[in-house]
């Protein structure tokens, strides 16, 4: 169900922005330092503008996800050796004590 909910929202999302770049055909021109121009349509200003920020987004966490799983990676190690552990002092013998 969630599959399907997020399969709608992603048709949805693509018609809306199709729909934006037809609507939004005309041509800007954008002023970049160094005397760099760029002239094209306004859709693809956006859609460059926002792919740049998807990517920024994702180095920005890169750090913090590979910091997780170094974490994760410590975590299981450590469950591993807990759960051989309990193993170990299942195999013991009890010893009657009178």
């Amino acid at each position: 169900m969630k599959r399907i909910f997020y399969t709608v929202l992603a048709i949805l999302v693509l018609l809306i922005g199709i729909a934006f770049a037809v609507l939004n055909r005309q041509i800007v021109e954008l002023n970049y330092y160094f005397g760099l121009k760029w002239s094209g349509p306004l859709s693809m200003a956006l859609l460059a503008a926002f792919a740049f920020g998807v990517v920024a987004g994702y180095i920005a966490s890169l750090r913090t996800v590979v910091r997780m799983q170094r974490q994760l990676v410590q975590a299981r190690k450590e469950i591993r050796q807990i759960e051989q552990e309990v193993i170990n002092l299942r195999a013991l013998p009890i010893k009657d004590v009178i």
